[in-house]
């Protein structure tokens, strides 16, 4: 779907929504001088669709003590990374980029040592990469809410071997 197929109603829905994620369609409908029903099928409409979603997560702005990093990779298998993200449970999400770091990925943990070990093992090794950086988020402008596995901190020392990531490791097996 197209932004051009929303019209001003469903804009202003999202825009409220967006602004406040516990506003009820009762007060939805009374600020956009609408039927609550009315309102609550709308809003049907754009989850259905895919258009409004919802994403539970770590406001990252909020949590000083887990460490967000954004990689900027090269590589000629930018779906591999992407196949990453979606099984290790240090990888946050990948996003395809155009240009020539072609994957911009978010990697979170409360130790900056393991994340490093983590990259190593699973990127800078890798025949398909030809250029990986880490950069240490320290700050933002607004909410940054994204999804974090709280099984990444089962860790006795930051050098342990990436157990979690089992899938991680056949992964990178079928590459080589």
């Amino acid at each position: 779907m197209s932004l051009r197929n929303l019209d001003k109603i469903d804009k202003e829905i999202i825009s409220l929504l967006q602004n406040d994620s516990t506003v009820t369609h009762s007060q939805i409908a009374k600020n956009l001088n609408r039927s609550q029903p009315a309102i609550g099928s709308r809003i049907k409409k754009l989850t259905d669709k895919g258009i409004l979603a919802t994403q539970n997560g770590v406001d990252f702005s909020k949590i000083d003590d887990l460490n967000l990093v954004i990689l900027e990779i090269s590589t000629s298998r930018p779906e591999k990374i992407i196949e990453m993200a979606q099984i290790c449970p240090y990888l946050i999400n990948a996003i395809k980029i155009s240009g020539v770091q072609n994957v911009i990925a978010f990697m979170a943990c409360s130790s900056l040592k393991r994340l490093d070990n983590i990259i190593d093992h699973h990127f800078r090794s890798s025949p398909y990469i030809s250029s990986i950086s880490m950069n240490l988020v320290s700050g933002m402008a607004n909410k940054f809410i994204l999804p974090v596995d709280f099984h990444i901190e089962d860790f006795k020392s930051p050098d342990d071997p990436c157990h979690l990531c089992g899938d991680c490791e056949e992964l990178m097996k079928s590459e080589k």
